[in-house]
């Protein structure tokens, strides 16, 4: 029981100071190149489907899991094609993808794993030099 309760604490921890304004004073802002190349790039990803490879017993349940995790990771990918070349910075990048990822904390261990392997990908496609460990804390969850 106090095994439990210790994680509870340290992931209460997190939820509290492992937040975006904590994370964001930890790496300097990355400005980054946005053209064309990169704005087709963000296009061709918002065009694939997603979550194809998501495990589970086919049906409406599974489904409904892809198109709730596809609509919420077009959506950051909407808003990033939207203001990159406004915001051309690391910074701003993450303070977008932030309110994609909160979405996923009620979802699977598998979608959220996948989840982060598109952001990972956005990361790629924008020139993002390193995540330093941003997306480790919502693989946590309980």
């Amino acid at each position: 029981m106090i095994g439990r309760r210790l994680l509870a604490a340290i992931a209460l921890l997190l939820a509290v100071f492992g937040g975006r304004w904590v994370y964001a004073a930890r790496f300097d802002d990355q400005a980054l190149h946005v053209d064309a190349t990169v704005l087709a790039r963000l296009d061709a990803l918002r065009r694939e489907p997603k979550f194809a490879d998501l495990p589970g017993v086919p049906g409406p349940r599974l489904e409904a899991e892809r198109a709730r995790n596809t609509a919420n990771l077009d959506g950051l990918l909407d808003n990033l094609r939207a203001g990159i070349a406004a915001h051309p910075g690391k910074r701003w990048v993450f303070e977008q993808m932030e309110p994609a990822i909160d979405r996923m904390h009620l979802e699977d261990t598998e979608a959220r794993e996948r989840f982060i392997d598109y952001l990972v990908r956005v990361d790629a496609l924008l020139g993002i030099a390193g995540t330093h460990g941003a997306f480790a804390q919502y693989l946590i969850f309980f």
